[in-house]
Order: structure tokens, then C-alpha cells, then sequence
């Protein structure tokens, strides 16, 4: 106790009486602890609004032909895109499928001399359609109890026109409307499939149009024993940004890129997929550059606080060999001479941390970002280097320090 008090009390001593010195030290450490912060608050910054970006931007894909051209996205590839058992549905969500057949308003309905019949449409999400997308000015309504989700339902329901709601002779009192899905077979017959589906909303500049889940326009094709199943495109949102190279990585397998431009006659790939992340690259690629940057800079900073460590405890104790020299002669111990030189560079180096650390949040206020660890490293560096100039200072040999004073 009384070594530990002998420490404190001559270190403080030495510091008031070189106090200019002491406070030149005190700075240092204090400028060296406000760069550091600085550092870190801005890489940690960074680090947020990269990943704000990942989290927040929403990026769609979709296949087409190889040409650029809307496909016709048959069963295997749509069940490679399911959300359930998809190989694919790790990376995506908000599968987008459609698929329109014509339909007849009666079992024996004849459409007028240049008329063309109207759709029943089945899509998964109501912006399968273009013609539902607010971008087009369309307003959809949905009655009580019923949202989009019905549209991954197998449910025997519908969206209709406002025109088409106000047509009483066409919907029942039940809400329900009768129509026969109009379906060409594969012998090129026509046959008519008769649906009833309860009318669960409306949607704004249509007209006959008639939109049901995918999942009833899948059963109504089954019941006609046509062709492969087929989606007018297929369209999807990326579950996780993060994720976009890994999936595209896997999806090279089986799909071209965009801007393809290898040979047509290869028909062992069909498909062109296409992720619209522009946006994304654009916002992460110069965020990543000062990241990278900034990862660099912060070694740089911690070899520099070992090294003006180092430096300034030089420069304040060379001169004290023959004091320290006096205090060996008097019986100190080495070691309580290293501990006292060593706790009073130390305490230059924890107040001016301190001061830094109160600085940086005067400056930045509540939206400081206190990185403790970056801080640590900071002293722990800082610290190495005073360790190793005290070491170097009092390993002195007190007899030929006495005779070059005598």
C-alpha cells in the first residue's frame, strides 16, 4: 500500500512541476484519441448505411427469352422459383406468375363480328400484372376480410372491373359470378370449363378482364388436359441483398445474364435471367471504397500511437536518468522505479483519452458513436509504446551514471 501510494503521490508531483510538458503529452493523447473516434464513427457509419442499403432497396428479377423477349416460363423452371421447394427459394420471394385464358360470360356465348373474347387471368401477386400497378393509375378495392393474399390461394375467387361490379345481370346476390374458361387442347379443340368464383374486390380502368388466384387458373388447365404448364414471364423480389452474388453465381448454371450474346443455336439454356440491382451496386460500390479505405487508415493510426507513445514518454524522461539513478542508489527497487515512470506516462495517456472521448461527443453530440474497442486498442498501442521507452530509460546502470556526475 504504502509503494502504491509512494507511485501516485511522486507521479503527480512530477507532472506539476514539468506541467507544460505534462499537458503537451495530455494533448497528444487527447488528439490521437479524437482522430481515432473520428475514424471509427465514420467506418462505423459507413458499415450503416451500406447496410441500410442492403435492407431497404428492393431489387426485382425476372426471366425472359435469351433475345430479351417475354417467355413462356414453363413448369420445371417455375418450380425451381417456388417459395416452398423452389432450389431457388432461399434467395427469393414474391413470386410473380400469370397466365390468361379466354372466357366465355355463357355456355353458348358468341362474341360479336371483331370482338375479342375477354381474360380470365391467374397471377400470383397482383403485380404480375402491369395493368394492376398503381404506376398505371389503378386503384384495387378489396372487400372485407380479403387482401392480396388470397391470390396464393387455391380459392374459387376473384377481382373484377368497378364496370363489371355494376353489372348486376352478371353477378349474382351472392357475389358470385359464373363464367366458362375458354381452353385450347392440345388436339387444337376448344373446350369451355366452368368456374364460379365469389367476387372479393375491384380494380379501377378495366373492363371484362377477370383476375383469379394462380393457383384455380393451374386446376381450371389441369381439368382441360392441355399443354405444359406455362407463365407469361416470371418475375420475383431478392429475399436478402446480401445473398445477390451467391444466387447469381447458382443461377449461371441454368441461366444466361442479361446481354447475352453467346450463340443462339444453344439450346441447352433457354432462359435469360435478369436482377435489376443498379441501384444497389450504385449506392454500395462507393460506400464499399471507403470502407476499405478507412480498414486501411486504422492500423495505420494504432502503429502510430505505439510509435508517439513511444516518442513523446522519450522525450519527457531522458533526461531523468541520474534522478532515477539517485532513487536505485537510495534502495528503490528497479521494478518500483519502472512502476512509477511507467503510471505517469500512463495517466498522460488515460486523462488525454478521456479529454478526446469528451471532445468527440461534444462534437457530434447524441449522434456520437462511442466504439470501445478501437478506443482500447488506441491505449493498449499507446501504452506498448511508453512501455517499451520506459523500459529502455531505466534500464540504467546507477555506477556509471554517478561517476560521469561527480
Amino acid at each position: 500500500m504504502r509503494k502504491f501510494v509512494f507511485v501516485i503521490s511522486y507521479a503527480i508531483k512530477r507532472m506539476t512541476r514539468d506541467a507544460i510538458k505534462s499537458l503537451i503529452l495530455i494533448l497528444v493523447a487527447a488528439s490521437f484519441t479524437i482522430l481515432t473516434s473520428e475514424i471509427s464513427f465514420s467506418l462505423e457509419k459507413q458499415y450503416m448505411r451500406m447496410n441500410e442499403a442492403y435492407e431497404n432497396i428492393e431489387v426485382e428479377g425476372f426471366l425472359t427469352m435469351k433475345d430479351g423477349t417475354e417467355a413462356k416460363v414453363y413448369s420445371k423452371y417455375i418450380k425451381m422459383f417456388s417459395e416452398t421447394i423452389g432450389e431457388y427459394s432461399s434467395y427469393i420471394k414474391d413470386l410473380c406468375l400469370k397466365r390468361s385464358v379466354y372466357y366465355l360470360p355463357s355456355e353458348n356465348y358468341t362474341p360479336p363480328d371483331g370482338e375479342a373474347l375477354p381474360n380470365l387471368i391467374g397471377i400470383s401477386r397482383t403485380k404480375a400484372d402491369v395493368n394492376l400497378l398503381p404506376v398505371n393509375k389503378t386503384d384495387i378495392k378489396y372487400y372485407e376480410n380479403y387482401d392480396e393474399s388470397v391470390f396464393m390461394s387455391n380459392s374459387d375467387i376473384c377481382l373484377v372491373s368497378t364496370k363489371l361490379a355494376d353489372d348486376t345481370s352478371r353477378i349474382d346476390k351472392d357475389g358470385y359470378i359464373t363464367l366458362y374458361a375458354y381452353i385450347e387442347l392440345i388436339s387444337r379443340e376448344m373446350v369451355k370449363v366452368p368456374l364460379k368464383l365469389k367476387v372479393i374486390g375491384t380494380y379501377t380502368n378495366g373492363d371484362k378482364d377477370i383476375y383469379c388466384p394462380w393457383p384455380v387458373i393451374v386446376e381450371t388447365l389441369k381439368i382441360g388436359f392441355t399443354v405444359d404448364l406455362y407463365s407469361e414471364g416470371l418475375k420475383f423480389t431478392i429475399t436478402d441483398n446480401m445473398q445477390i452474388d451467391e444466387f447469381k453465381e447458382k443461377a449461371s448454371k441454368t441461366f444466361v445474364p442479361t446481354g447475352y450474346m453467346g450463340n443462339d443455336k444453344d439450346t441447352t439454356i433457354q432462359y435469360a435471367l435478369t436482377i435489376m440491382d443498379d441501384q444497389l451496386v450504385q449506392t454500395i460500390t462507393p460506400l464499399k471504397k471507403n470502407i476499405s479505405m478507412l480498414e486501411k487508415v486504422k492500423p495505420v493510426i494504432f502503429i502510430l500511437s505505439a510509435a508517439i507513445g513511444f516518442i513523446a514518454c522519450m522525450l519527457f524522461i531522458r533526461n531523468r536518468k541520474p534522478e532515477f539513478a539517485n532513487m536505485r542508489s537510495l534502495g528503490t527497487s528497479k521494478g518500483l522505479v519502472f512502476t512509477e515512470a511507467f503510471f505517469e506516462q500512463s495517466l498522460f495517456g488515460v486523462i488525454g483519452t478521456l479529454i478526446g472521448i469528451g471532445i468527440y461527443f461534444l462534437i457530434h453530440g447524441t449522434g456520437a458513436l462511442f466504439i470501445a474497442k478501437d478506443i482500447l486498442i488506441f491505449i493498449a498501442c499507446y501504452l506498448a509504446g511508453t512501455t517499451i521507452a520506459v523500459i529502455n530509460i531505466t534500464r540504467i546502470n546507477v555506477m556509471k551514471i554517478m561517476k560521469s556526475n561527480e
